[in-house]
């Protein structure tokens, strides 16, 4: 359906980070070490002197407060660049898997819901509030760094109300004639509701209308629930990457 090499392309569009430093081939990017996705390398060619390069890298994020990290997937350059990381001291972390789907085999896959869910494009304070509170990580400036990554790229977001916290929400990132399922998160209390396959379908409506046809996503490796899920709906996978981050 696509290549590893495009797949990177349509993530790095759907989660845009503050800053961008072009590297004889390397992306790196920087938003003030809030998410790994913008603040790593996207190593979409392999530089001239390599091991000028990963010095450049290593001393850029140090001076600005984050820690080195690659994204590693099979369209990686070097093609020998995850050895070269493990050799340099970088770990691995969080095995992922991207998957894609066509939009118009996902809506026959889903069930019809009466759950009301409200469509926005842009992420308005209670939207953000429930995805801190279920998914999030750090304090008010990191949520703030993260609020301007959403609202750097076209996207739809979707919540499900209530009276009292909000249900389930998420965010279909728009790249061209692509979509990226980011921030699907349900709170605790109201799970085993469908409410997560709700947001999904209410997503992909709205977007069909917008000239979308294919969906990806990103999928821990280890989480293998939602990968149930996934494969049901029939999302299959087309790559994999993972970060290398500096020990």
């Amino acid at each position: 359906m696509i290549s590893a090499a495009g797949i990177d392309s349509l993530m790095n569009q759907g989660w845009p980070a503050e800053a961008k430093t072009e590297l004889d081939g390397w992306v790196v990017r920087r938003n003030r070490g809030v998410t790994k996705r913008a603040n790593s390398v996207l190593p979409a060619s392999a530089p001239f002197d390599l091991e000028r390069a990963l010095d450049y890298v290593e001393n850029l994020y140090q001076a600005h407060g984050i820690t080195p990290c690659f994204h590693v997937s099979p369209a990686a350059q070097p093609t020998d660049l995850d050895d070269r990381l493990e050799a340099r001291g970088y770990v691995v972390q969080a095995p992922t898997l991207v998957q894609c789907a066509e939009v118009a085999d996902l809506l026959d896959r889903l069930p019809d819901s009466p759950v009301d869910v409200n469509i926005s494009s842009v992420p308005d304070d209670a939207w953000m509030d429930a995805w801190w509170r279920i998914d999030g990580h750090g304090g008010e400036d990191d949520q703030a760094a993260a609020r301007q990554i959403l609202n750097r790229g076209r996207a739809l977001y979707a919540t499900i109300p209530s009276v009292g916290p909000v249900k389930a929400i998420g965010r279909l990132a728009l790249v061209d004639d692509w979509a990226g399922l980011y921030c699907l998160a349900v709170d605790e209390q109201f799970r085993r509701q469908g409410l997560a396959l709700a947001v999904i379908r209410a997503l992909l409506q709205k977007a069909t209308t917008l000239g979308v046809r294919r969906v990806f996503l990103q999928v821990v490796a280890e989480n293998e629930p939602a990968q149930a899920l996934y494969d049901r709906l029939g999302f299959r996978t087309v790559s994999q990457y993972h970060y290398r981050v500096k020990a």
